[in-house]
């Protein structure tokens, strides 16, 4: 029997010519643009291996879209990196937006490039103007960037993502909004998780592993609906085409954000690599005792070797590494040796061999087991202590592991050399160094940053991470709109929901009213912050209670931490003595970056599991 067909779906529309039913193209995915904002006016038809630019950007793949434009990776030819290009919609409100972005980031480009928030904001390349096959288009080119939070928050929905991370990615978002604020005099305005974005450490080798190792990209081919008039009671004379406009939408491909073990110097990473390179001494350490005694008792051992990962083992020791073998054999240890560096991490195969790594390690004080004794548990990162340089570095300048070792320094090839006739063994100037951030984000998408005092707009920010001056409508608000934001995300990151999720009730209040109703149930009321907007008087009645919303339910933040999300009470207060002043309801009275970014409860352990755990 041949397999039941789905119904058609159909649509109704409006077009020049009068209404008509039209089928829905059911190869519209809703994760991608729609077909309908390829149309004039809207995005540009882009396609893999197109050039902009003279053919200086070349198109790799999609990376994403939104409602102004789509972003695409791309390779710079000339200056032979990868970047991320973003070509806007055509139509003249889009094209002026992109123009204001343009100049923004160029301000914010060149106003302090030694600020230490300067990192935390994402680096703008390039801009042009691209001659499409109807309008032109505004195209600018950044730097490549991994996922952004939104993503981070969902990988962790059920638990939140861990409190020392959060502390990290606070911590930045602060200092970048510090250089907004105070070196560029700039007001982001739209702060939220989509637009805070992971940066990647080593991104070009990173996009070439990618790039080897991912599906090539994939598309649909979908017809374009036509464009809806605003006023459908004028008649305009409509040609049809002999062919219906089909556009081809790619599949967005983000670059995946690398896992905090891949960092270079980070603690879960040194406690695998400081595993391998012991087990790696102590196999050579064996094969050359086995060697030395087939030799001298004339066996015909063979001499040739054999790769296992990263670590070198003579063939006779290797063909001996099976499961069945009995316990009290010498498999039985260097199988102990082989499990404690291929497995003691859940991405091992991801790591480098140990002897092209450039980590600073300590040598592990015993590195094999006995063959009936209780196997020690393998530690997930360093001992705590006060750094990273007290955790690895050897107790009295003995020379450093072979992987480590100064090219010209004796190896493990060479066993029986004279250590008097070789050079000191020069210690890895990252020894000497902090420990590595885990995670390092960057502030995105300027496109609706204003200044603090000329405002482009009122209309600022997205629903949830709306200010209370800006729900009212007032028009003095500055750079604290930005704080009151990072608190929202700061939270959603922690619990993985929102501070504030109005919803509206039919007739009886909208949006604003209950996103002002659970704002006073958390902090209070407003005070004087609820006059003086040109909403004010919507909202709020002559006494100043809420005009449609009267019951009520006060619940403050300490409160909420402790019995919604089972934070003890210690941790609860912590956390509200940084975040309640970024959500002080006056915003003449909240927090400002500068006062925010060097707050106690933002000090985090380095070497904290769940800091390195993400």
């Amino acid at each position: 029997m041949a397999p039941k067909q789905p119904c058609a779906k159909y649509q109704y529309v409006v077009t020049a010519s009068g209404p008509k039913i039209v089928p829905v193209p059911d190869a519209y995915s809703k994760d991608e643009e729609s077909p309908a904002d390829y149309n004039s006016g809207g995005y540009l038809q882009v396609k893999i291996n197109d050039t902009f630019k003279d053919g200086r950007y070349l198109v790799l793949r999609k990376l994403g879209w939104g409602h102004f434009s789509t972003v695409w990776l791309a390779k710079d030819t000339a200056n032979r990196r990868h970047c991320a290009l973003k070509v806007v919609k055509s139509a003249g409100r889009y094209a002026e937006t992109a123009r204001d972005e343009i100049k923004l980031l160029r301000q914010v480009m060149d106003a302090n490039p030694s600020h230490n928030g300067r990192n935390h904001i994402v680096s703008f390349l390039d801009s042009f103007d691209h001659a499409g096959p109807e309008d032109s288009h505004i195209c600018l080119v950044f730097e490549p960037l991994g996922e952004n939070l939104l993503a981070l928050i969902e990988r962790h929905k059920k638990t939140g993502v861990a409190v020392d991370l959060v502390k990290v990615i606070a911590k930045q978002m602060l200092l970048g909004l510090q250089y907004l604020h105070d070196e560029c005099d700039l007001v982001h305005t739209d702060i939220k998780p989509e637009n805070i974005l992971i940066s990647i450490p080593d991104v070009e080798a990173h996009i070439q592993s990618e790039l080897s190792r991912s599906p090539s990209p994939t598309s649909r081919r979908v017809l374009v609906p036509p464009k809806q008039l605003a006023r459908v009671s004028v008649a305009i004379p409509h040609h049809k085409s002999a062919r219906e406009r089909q556009v081809q939408i790619f599949d967005s491909q983000p670059l995946a954000s690398p896992s905090s073990f891949s960092c270079p110097n980070s603690p879960a990473r040194l406690s695998y690599v400081s595993r391998v390179a012991s087990a790696q001494s102590a196999l050579a350490s064996f094969a050359s005792s086995s060697n030395s005694n087939s030799s001298a008792s004339g066996s015909g051992s063979s001499s040739s070797v054999s790769r296992y990962g990263s670590i070198m083992v003579s063939s006779s020791v290797a063909t001996s590494l099976s499961n069945d073998t009995p316990p009290t054999s010498v498999a039985s240890v260097t199988s102990g040796i082989g499990k404690l560096a291929f497995t003691g991490s859940p991405e091992a195969e991801k790591v480098p061999s140990p002897c092209t790594c450039t980590c600073g390690v300590q040598e592990a004080a015993g590195t094999m087991e006995e063959p009936n004794s209780k196997p020690a548990q393998q530690p997930s990162r360093p001992p705590a202590g006060p750094s990273l340089l007290s955790q690895t570095a050897p107790a009295n300048l003995k020379p450093l592991p072979p992987c480590l070792q100064h090219p010209h320094s004796p190896s493990l090839s060479q066993p029986h050399s004279d250590p008097s006739s070789q050079p000191d063994a020069l210690p890895d100037e990252s020894l000497s160094m902090p420990p590595p951030l885990p995670i390092s984000i960057k502030i995105a998408d300027l496109g609706n940053a204003t200044p603090t005092r000329k405002h482009y707009t009122e209309d600022i920010q997205t629903r949830q991470y709306r200010a209370p001056e800006a729900i009212v409508g007032r028009t003095d608000w500055g750079a604290t709109a930005d704080i009151w934001s990072v608190a929202c995300v700061l939270f959603e990151l922690l619990t993985a929901e929102y501070l504030f999720d109005p919803q509206s009730q039919g007739d009886l209040f909208g949006k604003d009213d209950d996103h002002v109703a659970q704002i006073i149930e958390l902090l209070g009321d407003f005070g004087e912050t609820k006059w003086g907007g040109r909403f004010s008087r919507e909202l709020f009645d002559s006494s100043g209670a809420l005009r449609y919303i009267r019951s009520l339910k006060p619940w403050p933040l300490k409160r909420v931490m402790v019995e919604k999300y089972l934070w003890s009470e210690r941790d609860s207060e912590a956390l509200c003595e940084f975040l309640l002043p970024m959500l002080t309801i006056d915003h003449r009275q909240r927090a400002h970056a500068r006062d925010l970014v060097d707050h106690p409860w933002l000090e985090v352990d380095p070497l904290s599991e769940d800091l390195w755990g993400w």
